[in-house]
């Protein structure tokens, strides 16, 4: 049996992570990017709305009205007109138009990255869990081979009258904990392996990494807040929506500025001569537009206290995440540390064999040495989610 010491030293050293579990994660985000069936029908419904932003920036519809009218017998003769006439808002109004149109395609388009990070840092985060149960089912083997092993040899001893039940009945207990535990990792295996497919579109995805991303430790807060922030695409659609809102107070300006109608008209007659000529129209804004300035500086001033509002919450976030991954980083290394300096599980076996551990003392020693490893486990895992988080902007 390996000892308990290389054991340890082989899962939790802090400098031996491999550059593959890094690359391999890698490799499953651009997988997943490409095949993930929401991502894809998120671009098709983005460049819907890009299209959609776009169209209200052009001129109005032309119209064109044709009129026949015929005579009596009083009266013979027939007579038409014709009019071609096109709306024209007040020029200020197409510039602010257009500009709208822009800023809204490229808000869409952060909405849209947002999204897809988000679902990078979910299909990361499973990773990371999936890393986390096979560093728990190399525990969990170990404990069970263990259990196993010790369950023989008392039943051995038992039936040779070397131990009593009690003693039998512990060690089959710890069997029963350990085949309970081995099975629900299993399950859980299974079930993180299975989302991980999902993400990637039901098609299958190899992922074998047993080690965390190499290289991946904490940086300066100010230098990681700054970066964050500069490229968190939900901080740059709603900057998108304060820009888009101030544009639209701009749009409902110039849309109080008079609007015109330009056209051609003919006029025959059957016993006249045809008359042909330019039409000019205007419209007043009296009514329609009433209150739309005040509106649109709402939305504006909304805009930007929701943009501010987010800002400051994704700092105080950031400041948490940061503060809980140095003291799980703290924790880590304590861990590893102290469990390097635990009685091995092979040293508690042959102390119990030889009598100088009772069985009460030995399940004490060996219930402590699983849970420390466990919380280790717990802790190593909490942290690299945490780190997935403060460096989604990455993804």
């Amino acid at each position: 049996m390996k000892t308990y010491k290389l054991y340890i030293l082989g899962l939790m050293l802090l400098g031996t992570l491999t550059t593959r579990a890094q690359s391999s994660i890698d490799q499953v985000l651009r997988s997943i990017e490409t095949n993930n069936k929401s991502l894809q029908a998120n671009t098709k419904m983005t460049d819907a709305q890009k299209l959609e932003a776009q169209t209200g920036k052009f001129l109005a519809n032309p119209s064109v009205e044709w009129e026949q009218m015929w005579g009596n017998r009083n009266n013979p003769g027939s007579e038409y007109t014709l009019t071609v006439k096109q709306s024209l808002d007040f020029p200020t109004t197409y510039s602010n138009k257009n500009k709208l149109a822009n800023l809204k395609a490229n808000t869409i388009g952060f909405q849209s990255a947002a999204y897809r990070q988000q679902l990078l840092l979910n299909a990361k985060q499973t990773c990371i869990e999936i890393i986390y149960l096979r560093k728990q089912k190399s525990l969990l083997d170990e404990r069970l081979a263990n259990a196993e092993t010790m369950f023989a040899l008392y039943k051995k001893r038992f039936e040779s009258g070397d131990a009593n039940q009690l003693e039998l009945n512990k060690i089959q207990l710890e069997l029963l904990n350990a085949q309970n535990q081995s099975r629900l990792n299993k399950a859980a295996l299974t079930a993180a392996e299975e989302q991980l497919r999902n993400l990637n579109g039901g098609k299958p995805i190899t992922f074998d990494a047993t080690d965390y991303p190499a290289g991946e430790e904490l940086i300066n807060f100010d230098q990681l807040q700054a970066a964050f922030m500069d490229a968190d695409p939900n901080l740059k659609s709603l900057t998108g929506n304060q820009e888009i809102a101030n544009r639209e107070v701009k749009l409902s300006r110039s849309l109080t500025l008079p609007k015109f109608d330009v056209g051609y008209k003919r006029n025959a007659a059957s016993h006249h001569v045809a008359s042909n000529g330019f039409m000019v129209g205007v419209s007043i804004p009296l009514f329609e537009n009433k209150n739309t300035i005040k509106k649109a500086k709402a939305q504006a001033e909304f805009a930007t206290a929701s943009l501010e509002d987010n800002r400051l919450n994704l700092k105080t976030n950031l400041q948490q995440l940061y503060q809980q991954a140095e003291a799980l980083q703290i924790s880590r290394a304590d861990y590893a540390k102290v469990l390097e300096q635990q009685r091995n599980i092979e040293l508690l076996n042959k102390a119990l064999n030889a009598g100088q551990l009772s069985v009460i003392d030995y399940f004490t020693e060996l219930s402590t040495i699983y849970d420390s490893h466990q919380s280790y486990l717990d802790v190593e895992k909490e942290y690299h989610s945490i780190l997935a988080q403060l460096y989604q902007y990455k993804l």
